[in-house]
């Protein structure tokens, strides 16, 4: 990395991110996800410099605004490579989560369970309305409709150790609640399939983020998930989408039922209690 440190803090943390680098091959994972240069500043350079402004809650906006910039690279090169329709990051935080997981995994007891986790939370954007596929999303724990996006995330957990596999931003399927419209890119790029992905159902999303993490290797015990036809040989197989909506045959089926089941009650307690003083 370019950038030079400027206390302790900062050499500690430019050389614990540069061993990360190191450790878990990260200009390998980054060439398997297209995240690639043809010439110029080397992308691990630029990836770097981004995960350290993370821990350092920096901005490149404020760095060149204090005049404090002093990288190699452009803030076009930065902003083209954050930008870019080719770089498929599901893939790659799924292919990093397999790599720590590697590492971790021998650490535990192998009487451990592994297992998935799904979560699905509100990511808010309270002034996002000119924010591509911004949406109205539907918040359970306040019970009022946000502004913003879903975010899922599939995890890894041995009970322990939790390590997230990879996410994606969920928008409404209904273009009524759609703020912002999405921008129209080649149907074969990373960058439409993404925006398809986007609007999906919660449960295809999830099942596009389970294949993900299968083909990267990622693995968990279970006996068999039949709802979404998960086998532990083969993976995903024979998916369908299954509609949960009930019949009307259904829904008077029941309440015919229900009120018998009523009926034979109420007879056998006036038969049991019929002659009980209750005065």
């Amino acid at each position: 990395m370019s950038s030079i440190p400027h206390n302790d803090q900062e050499v500690e943390l430019s050389n614990a991110i540069s061993s990360f680098f190191v450790s878990f091959h990260i200009g390998n994972l980054l060439r398997k996800c297209n995240a690639g240069k043809e010439k110029g500043v080397p992308v691990i350079d630029i990836f770097q410099y981004k995960l350290c402004n993370v821990f350092k809650k920096a901005s490149l906006y404020m760095q060149i605004k204090t005049d404090s910039f002093r990288e190699s690279f452009s803030k076009n090169t930065y902003y083209r490579f954050l930008n870019s329709t080719k770089t498929n990051w599901i893939r790659f935080t799924s292919l990093l989560s397999k790599e720590v997981v590697d590492k971790v995994e021998p650490l535990t007891s192998s009487n451990r369970v592994n297992a998935f986790v799904i979560d699905d939370s509100l990511f808010e954007r309270t002034s996002g309305k000119c924010t591509e596929l911004a949406s109205k999303v539907f918040d359970h724990c306040s019970m009022k409709y946000k502004t913003g996006y879903r975010l899922m995330t599939l995890g890894w957990t041995d009970g322990n150790t939790f390590l997230p596999i990879n996410s994606t931003l969920l928008a409404s399927s209904k273009k009524s609640n759609q703020y912002c419209e999405e921008r129209t890119f080649d149907g074969r790029s990373i960058a439409a399939k993404r925006r398809k992905l986007a609007q999906m159902k919660g449960t295809e999303a999830m099942m596009e983020l389970l294949k993900t993490a299968m083909s990267a290797g990622h693995k968990a015990d279970y006996d068999g998930w039949s709802v979404y036809n998960i086998s532990k040989t083969e993976g995903i197989v024979n998916y369908a989408c299954y509609d949960s909506s009930l019949s009307t045959g259904y829904v008077i089926g029941t309440i015919l039922i229900s009120i018998a089941v009523m009926a034979v009650y109420l007879i056998i307690g006036y038969g049991l209690f019929r002659r009980d003083d209750l005065s």
